[in-house]
């Protein structure tokens, strides 16, 4: 189990799902939705979840993009994106 998984079964077992792509090499897209009836705003802030993501995957905080619960939809599409 890699420390991702660790990661993902941490926010799984508080009731988020957390995605990841990295299909691009300069960017890690991270998106964390919440299931229904749990607190969309109750994850720490971005900048520490990019410094735990960074720190399970040997990436650079910079290189990683976060969406929360309230900027993803149901279906995993971000609120505002096209499409």
């Amino acid at each position: 189990m890699t420390h991702l998984d660790n990661l993902r079964k941490t926010l799984d077992a508080d009731g988020y799902v957390l995605a990841v792509d990295d299909s691009r090499d300069d960017l890690l897209d991270v998106r964390i939705s919440a299931r229904d009836g749990i607190c969309s705003d109750c994850l720490v802030p971005k900048h520490l979840m990019a410094t735990m993501i960074a720190a399970a995957t040997g990436r650079p905080s910079e290189s990683i993009r976060i969406a929360y619960p309230a900027e993803v939809r149901d279906d995993g599409t971000l609120v505002g994106a096209d499409g």
